[in-house]
């Protein structure tokens, strides 16, 4: 998983929001940790102005579903 905070957003703080998103990640075979990972990924390079380097990352992470 990222290093970076998720429990500040609302479908990490909220434990029915959590459960919702946790239900609709197993409905649709999605690694909860991989979401996670995207979110927090999404999250770090929030202030950049180019996203350099971001669509290796996201194969990266997306190959964990395999």
């Amino acid at each position: 998983m990222s290093d970076v905070f998720l429990g500040d957003l609302p479908l990490w703080s909220d434990a029915d929001a959590r459960a919702m998103l946790e239900e609709l990640c197993a409905k649709h075979d999605v690694p909860f940790d991989v979401l996670e990972q995207l979110v927090g990924m999404q999250r770090e390079r929030a202030g950049e102005e180019r996203a350099r380097n971001v669509y290796p990352r996201i194969e990266e992470i997306l190959s964990e579903m395999d």
